[in-house]
């Protein structure tokens, strides 16, 4: 059906408010009018056709058009009024005995004529009952105010040895702190969070863990409980430069910096698990995010190797995703950065649930993984868990994989330009903000839009148009008719802070309630 009369909804995906209706329709309102045919003698009082009186001492009543119900006409265009709209006021007449006469005959007073429509006229006396539908006009420009769902973004931040290398120098753990990645990274994640902390609710956690073989510690491996853990919320720069500030209490000994069970683990897969299990708890409305920031190769906190924990890492972040928790990757870039081509970009897809390349060296195919990981006791749990084959196979992985990367690409700043880091962090948190609208559930009602008259559709973003482009602009989704998409230019003016409301002009009829 369509939206007439007009109906205020809110858009409950995304936080959007929406009013909806048919405006432009062309309504003929028609308040006051003559009543059903007031005749005195003989009148025949079929609806609409007015009377005269026998007697002369009504007036007669003009050819007004009442709309049928006398008030607003329904949706179309309405139709003009037909002659004597509003009829003269007379004196009251005597009742008729006439057939189908009214008692009491009462002339009208002097009716509102109503508002002429783009369509269809209505005989003398007769308000067209529904205005003949008409063609044309706006289904009321329904304007969305974007109110955000505040999305929750936990910083998922690699506290292993390299984070405190020397950025210029070979030394393993810096006697200057400010020539570290974990400090160009720390001065840039507190400026991001001050300047958003009223917009997202930050988290912050760390990737770290010391080898219990060595007599060190791994809780997040059995326990996934969060390192250095500062809990979601808005308004969270204080909490998070405290724990940073705590945590460069603990910088590690140079003597650590190559020590079984004491040295600085990266058990980025152990995080990610643990942040996702905590996101899915978090019941406060909006999107959740996982930023993973990583300089240099995973493990299990036992200097596996890398590509039995970049696999185990993968499938974390699949299953992240599955759970409605997307990841942004950033690799810090130093003269150590050392993860195999082709890793980072696997992580930036497995995280946007996207199709996933292995970051394998040239020549080898997935089946090395198994090979290679087999003798790998935390690899082997988790390929257990994952469901997928556990005997030698391409397939007998953790994560899932296919033959062409998907487009999300990694964020990969320099660690030691600052300038950068703030900039892509920023970039990256711009993301959080959805370019997709969900239309299927409005008050419990899906809201499906008409595709082939999207050409004779407007939409703007701040009172500025946005072209019709399935590339560059706004369009619906031919498969999915109650999704709208911005794409290109449009998402990213989308994206911009100032960017809170939209104006959808549909033509009449091309969007129904199912």
């Amino acid at each position: 059906m369509r939206l007439c009369p007009p109906r205020v909804l809110p858009l409950v995906a995304y936080g959007l408010a929406a009013a909806l209706g048919c405006a432009g329709a062309g309504s003929a309102t028609g308040t006051g009018g003559v009543t059903a045919g007031s005749a005195a003698k003989g009148g025949s009082a079929s609806t609409g056709a007015a009377g005269t009186s026998s007697s002369g001492s009504a007036g007669t009543t003009g050819g007004g058009g009442t709309s049928s119900s006398g008030a607003a006409g329904t949706t179309g265009s309405g139709g003009s009024v037909g002659p004597g709209a509003g009829g003269m006021s007379g004196a009251t007449g005597t009742a008729g005995s006439g057939a189908g006469g009214m008692s009491a005959g009462q002339a009208g007073t002097i009716g509102s004529a109503g508002t002429t429509g783009a369509a269809g006229t209505t005989s003398s006396g007769n308000a067209g009952a529904s205005g003949g539908g008409g063609t044309g006009g706006i289904c009321q420009q329904a304007q969305i105010k974007y109110v955000p769902q505040t999305p929750t973004v936990y910083l998922v931040v690699d506290r292993s040895g390299s984070m405190f290398q020397c950025l210029t120098t070979t030394d393993l753990v810096c006697p200057t702190k400010t020539d570290t990645s974990w400090s160009k990274l720390k001065t840039a994640i507190q400026t991001v969070v001050m300047q958003l902390e009223t917009d997202v609710r930050f988290g912050f956690t760390t990737i770290f863990g010391t080898n219990p073989a060595g007599g060190g510690s791994c809780p997040l491996q059995t326990a996934l409980t969060l390192a250095d853990d500062v809990k979601p919320k808005l308004m969270n720069y204080t909490d998070i430069k405290t724990k940073y500030d705590l945590l460069d209490t603990m910088w590690p000994n140079p003597s650590d910096a190559t020590a079984t069970g004491k040295k600085y683990e990266s058990p980025a897969m152990y995080s990610i698990r643990a942040a996702t299990k905590a996101l899915m708890a978090d019941t406060t409305p909006g999107a959740k995010y996982i930023i993973f920031i990583t300089d240099g190769q995973e493990d299990f906190c036992d200097d596996a190797l890398e590509i039995c924990a970049s696999d185990s890492t993968v499938g974390a972040l699949q299953a992240a995703y599955t759970a409605d928790v997307k990841t942004i990757v950033f690799g810090l870039q130093t003269m150590r950065f050392n993860l195999p081509a082709g890793v980072l970009q696997a992580f930036a897809n497995a995280g946007m649930g996207e199709m996933t390349v292995p970051g394998l060296a040239s020549g080898l195919d997935t089946t090395a993984i198994f090979d290679q990981c087999q003798g790998v006791m935390p690899w082997k749990t988790d390929l257990t868990a994952s469901g997928h084959p556990t005997t030698r196979g391409p397939t007998a992985t953790v994560g899932t994989y296919g033959t062409a990367a998907g487009p999300t690409k990694p964020f990969q700043p320099s660690a030691s330009d600052s300038t950068m880091l703030v900039n892509q962090l920023s970039m990256a948190l711009a993301g959080v903000k959805s370019c997709t609208f969900d239309l299927k559930d409005v008050n419990g009602v899906a809201i499906k839009v008409d595709t082939s008259k999207l050409t004779q559709a407007h939409v703007l973003i701040q009172g500025t148009e946005v072209p019709l482009s399935a590339t560059s602009g706004w369009n619906v989704d031919p498969s999915d008719p109650t999704t709208l998409i911005f794409s290109g230019a449009a998402c990213t003016t989308w994206r911009l802070p100032s960017s809170t409301t939209l104006d959808l002009q549909f033509p009449c009829g091309s969007i129904i309630f199912e």
